[in-house]
């Protein structure tokens, strides 16, 4: 009878046994993991974020707060504007796609905070509703962060920003194991590893030098690399001091692969006068990219009265001039035939200082030597100037 209860006594032990819930870790780890850094332009940096689960069981997200500092130094007095690039998360409820911010920026020593504020999916208790964290590295993309500075980046350190898990925001985790919600602080004890793989895309050109110099109306352009890594073109951008909306000018091709230095030069020419700024846009094989800094010239107005020989010359079947009014005067210029008479008139009006160009369209015109000339009269002195120079048309 002893032997009997016994037996059915271990039999419901066997039955408890085989039917307990699993046990699952109330304490799991994760890893706060950077990678591939990537930069567009000077003053604009992107970051992956991924958490990488390090616990064996399923972790399933129900909410995350993210906090990280960056050096003060690497702003270079400008401000840090965060933002995620759209479509960039791994996350399968679009409900913890994270959306804002809370941004402490402060110029000077220390760092600037940047807190992650809404990364909710499930709000506890109860699961199912969440994005399964991935244990296999490095991890579940949160998102791609964007961190603009409204003046260029100072990097302290090869290609990359200084960031670092923030001292004033902790970064944690709401998650559910096993269908029971645990939190999860990366900034505590043992309870994981950030982890910051980034070497950023080799920046293409080491530049060591960029002047501008102004020849009349031409700016010559010239600069120097150190190195060069699979550099694909240089793209020469031009702005008015006075307006800042760069547009590209010409380009030049880059040397690719380089460990010794290389000279460059362009030439913007025909400018009118005024005050110009240049940068140059350092375009790698990838399509990757940085600036330079920024050089300025000013194209001075002319000192004299002076009309160009036109160009193409012969022509067909038009042609350009080229003039320049040293100060606000009445221009007039005139088309002759051989024969002395006028056929033409293509300017006649009150101008001010400055370089210009005139186009001369003979397409009625029969085939011979044809004189222009310009004649200029200073509003202030009533000084008088007259050039005359010959063309041919050959249709």
């Amino acid at each position: 009878m002893r032997n009997k209860a016994l037996h059915s006594i271990m039999f419901i032990l066997l039955l408890v046994v085989c039917f307990m819930p699993k046990s699952y870790s109330q304490n799991p780890t994760f890893n706060y993991v950077l990678s591939g850094d990537t930069w567009n332009g000077t003053n604009i940096y992107e970051v992956d974020i991924y958490i990488q689960s390090t616990d064996a069981n399923p972790i399933e997200l129900a909410a995350i707060t993210m906090g990280f500092s960056i050096n003060n130094n690497a702003l270079n007095g400008g401000t840090l504007t965060a933002s995620f690039v759209p479509g960039s998360s791994q996350l399968s409820n679009t409900a913890e796609i994270p959306t804002s911010f809370n941004t402490a920026t402060t110029n000077g020593t220390g760092a600037s905070q940047i807190r992650v504020v809404k990364i909710n999916g499930k709000t506890p208790p109860g699961a199912g509703s969440g994005s399964q964290l991935s244990n296999v590295a490095p991890g579940t993309k949160i998102a791609r962060l964007r961190l603009t500075n409204s003046v260029s980046w100072v990097i302290t350190a090869p290609n990359v920003i200084d960031m670092a898990p923030s001292a004033l925001y902790a970064t944690s985790i709401n998650a559910y194991v096993g269908g029971i919600n645990v939190n999860i602080w990366a900034n505590g004890a043992g309870s994981g590893t950030f982890i910051r793989n980034l070497s950023g895309p080799l920046l293409p050109v080491e530049l060591s030098s960029f002047a501008s110099a102004s020849q009349g109306r031409t700016v010559v352009l010239n600069w120097s690399t150190k190195t060069e890594k699979n550099s694909n073109v240089f793209e020469i951008e031009r702005s008015l001091v006075s307006n800042t909306s760069w547009s590209t000018v010409g380009t030049v091709k880059a040397a690719g692969l380089s460990n010794s230095p290389k000279n460059y030069s362009y030439s913007d020419t025909k400018l009118q006068s005024g005050k110009y700024q240049y940068r140059l846009k350092m375009v790698d094989a990838n399509g990757s990219f940085s600036y330079s800094s920024v050089e300025a010239a000013e194209v001075a107005v002319p000192k004299d009265f002076a009309v160009s020989q036109n160009y193409p010359n012969p022509f067909n079947p038009s042609t350009k001039i080229d003039y320049q009014v040293p100060m606000d005067a009445k221009v007039i210029m005139e088309v002759y035939n051989i024969a002395g008479q006028k056929v033409m008139e293509l300017v006649n009006q009150q101008m001010s200082a400055g370089y210009y160009t005139v186009d001369f369209g003979a397409s009625k015109l029969s085939s011979g030597v044809y004189i222009y000339r310009l004649a200029a009269s200073d509003l202030a002195t009533g000084h008088n100037f007259s050039s005359i120079k010959k063309m041919m048309l050959l249709k």
